[in-house]
């Protein structure tokens, strides 16, 4: 395939006819125009890298008509052909962008000979700014990879396909081997209207689906769209489009579909070798981040069976554990926290209390005033807590933080380390409002339970000084308002 494509504007039929011929001896990919208005339609319509443009046309001056086209096509490379004074033409041709000129008459070598020139200069200016764009991609896409959490995975290879490859829409879809036979679905996109969000295919269908079965790129443009379905791309009158196997050895996960919607900049098949750079980081961080979720929801699984088995230690506890991860969940989801930490919080509630299975069973059975020893015990928990718990697979900053802090006091003076206000971590406070609703609802070996009611003014009490007034606030406000359980 022709790696430059050409426009020649000349009114002289003989002349363009003469000139095409030359041109696709070099293997250029021509197109001609005899008036400006034509030329510009065509412009405006496809991608060209060098333009040929005569001095005078019947419907305008090729120097305005070089103007005009490089608004559409920035990048534009142009070659005046003129029979006007040398001098004067060099100085004109240059103040309108114009890379080079030939005056009339000329020999047929000696414009191949100058668009030869010409062409070099806009393969070394692409060659460039590839390599600008290749260290730039490497150095980007190994930045996806320090995430372990698939949602911010996909979300970081959106933005740098976005930004890296100057695309106006971006999907990403991974294969589903649980469905029979596997499906392809979209998970994360960018720029794509509504009704395409849902979208999922067989493997082997579609665009994407082919990619899928043989492991290679491909390309769409005004060159190769012949070759395909436009339905099957949803392709929607795009300039351009590259969908790009997302491997893991020789195994296909997934797909990276870019687009970019002008003409000005189509993609090509120099740059699928590029963007491919970019689509091996994105697989291996999404191949790592399944993983990783993978170990973690197994971990979690087997947390909550520990921490159901811990709680038939201590009967006045049972539930209260996945209470709490449910009442911080929301409180987190209503104070503006994204799905991830809140989810983070839910597990928090999980191990918050584990450290307790160190704690003597009298001790925290005990129906009447502790002493100060045992007090000193049960304020060890939170630690302990996170010494049961220690795989980083779980051990978020988020939880490590809630599961430490939670028993700090909005006063300062909580346990283990006597932080005060907002000193105390955001998720420490709002698993302390959660924790200390169900503790208030649940019966404990030295009182009864409260009711909801009680639970609330109570908590109104302790505002300001055990609780973060804020979150409290915001707590009641939705127990009120959607009830509590």
């Amino acid at each position: 395939m022709a790696d430059l494509r050409v426009l020649i504007v000349d009114d002289e039929e003989s002349t363009v006819a003469i000139c095409k011929f030359a041109l696709q001896r070099l293997g250029m990919e021509v197109e001609t125009a005899l008036t400006a208005s034509e030329a510009l339609a065509k412009v405006r319509q496809e991608a060209f890298d060098l333009a040929v443009v005569d001095w005078l046309l019947p419907d305008g001056s090729g120097m305005a008509l070089f103007r005009m086209m490089r608004e559409h096509l920035p990048q534009l490379v142009g070659i005046l052909i003129t029979g006007q004074n040398v001098a004067d033409t060099n100085r004109e041709a240059l103040e309108a962008g114009f890379w080079a000129f030939l005056p009339k008459p000329f020999t047929i070598s000696e414009f191949q000979a100058t668009v030869e020139r010409a062409a070099a200069y806009i393969r070394a200016i692409r060659e460039r700014e590839r390599l600008e764009l290749m260290m730039s991609l490497s150095e980007v896409a190994q930045q996806i990879a320090t995430s372990l959490e698939l949602e911010e995975v996909l979300q970081r290879i959106l933005h740098v396909a976005l930004q890296q490859a100057r695309a106006d829409k971006v999907s990403i879809m991974l294969v589903d081997q649980s469905t029979s036979p596997p499906r392809l679905r979209l998970v994360a996109a960018e720029g794509l209207s509504p009704d395409l969000l849902s979208i999922e295919v067989p493997v082997g269908e579609g665009i994407a689906g082919q990619v899928v079965i043989t492991g290679a790129p491909l390309l769409i443009n005004a060159q190769t769209i012949h070759q395909f379905s436009p339905s099957a791309l949803h392709y929607q009158g795009a300039g351009s489009a590259l969908c790009l196997p997302l491997k893991v050895g020789n195994r296909v996960v997934g797909v990276l579909n870019l687009t970019r919607l002008t003409y000005d900049r189509p993609f090509s098949e120099s740059d699928i070798r590029l963007y491919l750079v970019l689509a091996a980081q994105a697989a291996l961080a999404i191949e790592n981040a399944q993983l990783h979720q993978k170990i973690r929801e197994g971990y979690i699984a087997a947390l909550a069976s520990f921490c159901k088995f811990a709680e038939t230690l201590m009967p006045y506890r049972q539930g209260h554990s996945i209470r709490v991860g449910i009442y911080a969940k929301r409180l987190a989801e209503v104070v503006g926290l994204d799905k991830q930490e809140a989810e983070q919080l839910r597990i928090a509630a999980l191990m918050q209390d584990l450290g307790l299975l160190k704690v003597p069973k009298e001790v925290l059975m005990k129906p009447g005033r502790l002493t100060d020893d045992e007090w000193q015990l049960v304020k060890q928990h939170p630690i302990w807590s996170l010494e049961i718990v220690d795989p980083p697979a779980v051990l978020t900053e988020t939880i490590e933080a809630a599961v430490k802090h939670h028993h700090e006091r909005f006063d300062g003076s909580g346990y283990p380390d006597g932080l005060k206000g907002e000193q105390i971590p955001l998720p420490a406070r709002l698993l302390a409002v959660a924790d200390t609703f169900d503790a208030l609802c649940s019966e404990r070996p030295y009182r009864p339970a409260y009711s909801t009611e009680q639970a609330l003014e109570e908590m109104r009490k302790v505002a300001g000084s055990q609780l973060d007034p804020d979150l409290a606030d915001a707590f009641i406000q939705s127990v009120v308002d959607g009830g509590n359980s």
